[in-house]
């Protein structure tokens, strides 16, 4: 991080039958919750965890595809950084043009071409730009887009439209989620991905899609900078459409603290299996909701403690090439983002 140092009820059905994972009745949940373990893999600091990276530094949004290394954006060190397995570095550092990464996606599509071929990640920053990466890029990611002035980008995510992939991009600094067609140009979509409700000084921190649908996590803003402010309640969490139509708000403070990272459960997750996981940078917690925005409260560990982890920023599913498909990636700027931790989130056995 750059620092200066609808209907609700119907919007709720939607979503739960698109997540498909109906939430386990309150008596069977309080009998046997499933507990987890926090696996570090990476880090830039000698023996904090099995693999040494002086790049890891500040790693922020994680992206994987189906049958891909993990990559990790590399907020302090303008890289990006990919591993397989639990954990093996692959030896290419791709520089990040523009510097400051946020966001990572991979590109599932045949469009966002880059040198003429489809890039495979994408990735956006606080700079304001979007730059791609591809095997005709070589080791570094080049600039393919531009938020334009002031812009500063916290999150990103690709979303599948009727007229076809885009990439939302969520403008911490101007309050806004930018939309960009499959050529990197930026569009006006027809909804416009704004809460009237949502209170004053919130900004979006983070977009996600899960199953089609448009998560956005808001986290209040600095009244002098474009960093967030932490704390207890401190952090709101809605599902769009695709093409920026409002459907409801999904979760709201309480355990909310900055969210940032919102993802979707693995099968194997036990109690938690196919749940909306919203991690806080805050207070470095995960917290689990069931479709409709239920909260079943934080992912804990085998002492019946939640799971905290300073700093955190990205989650994602892992695959079978890397982490394991029944396991959690997660990223973290540990001791005020100065260095990094990366790992898994398994559950305990």
């Amino acid at each position: 991080m750059i620092r200066k140092r609808g209907s609700v009820a119907a919007a709720g059905l939607a979503l739960a039958g698109l997540l498909a994972a109906p939430a386990a009745p309150a008596a069977a949940q309080s009998r046997a919750q499933t507990r987890f373990a926090e696996v570090d893999l990476v880090s830039d600091i000698q023996g904090r965890a099995k693999l040494l990276d002086p790049k890891l530094v500040n790693p922020w949004g994680v992206a994987l595809g189906p049958v891909s290394a993990v990559w990790v954006a590399d907020n302090h060190t303008d890289s990006t950084t990919f591993y397989a397995g639990t954990v093996v570095k692959i030896p290419l550092d791709v520089a990040v043009q523009g510097g400051a990464p946020t966001g990572e996606v991979f590109n599932s599509t045949t469009d966002f071409k880059v040198k003429g071929s489809p890039a495979m990640f994408i990735l956006d920053s606080e700079s304001g730009f979007l730059t791609a990466w591809n095997l005709g890029t070589g080791a570094t990611a080049v600039k393919v887009g531009n938020g334009g002035p002031g812009a500063s980008y916290k999150g990103l995510a690709l979303a599948h439209t009727g007229h076809g992939p885009v990439l939302l991009a969520a403008d911490f600094h101007n309050a806004r989620i930018d939309v960009f067609d499959k050529t990197f140009k930026r569009v006006t979509p027809p909804g416009s991905f704004r809460d009237p409700a949502l209170p004053a000084g919130y900004s979006p921190f983070n977009v996600a899609v899960v199953n089609g649908l448009v998560f956005v996590a808001y986290a209040q803003k600095e009244t002098d900078g474009d960093d967030e402010v932490a704390g207890p309640g401190k952090g709101f969490v809605d599902v769009f459409t695709t093409s920026g139509v409002k459907l409801h708000r999904f979760a709201s403070q309480g355990a909310l603290n900055a969210p940032w990272a919102v993802v979707q459960a693995p099968r194997s997750f036990g109690t938690y299996a196919g749940d909306i996981l919203v991690g806080n940078f805050g207070d470095g917690r995960i917290n689990a909701y069931d479709a409709f925005g239920h909260p079943k409260g934080p992912l804990m560990d085998k002492a019946n403690k939640p799971i905290t982890i300073e700093g955190l920023w990205g989650l994602a599913q892992g695959n079978a090439i890397a982490g394991g498909s029944g396991n959690l990636w997660f990223a973290a700027g540990i001791d005020d983002e100065e260095h990094g931790l990366m790992g898994l989130i398994t559950p305990a056995k």
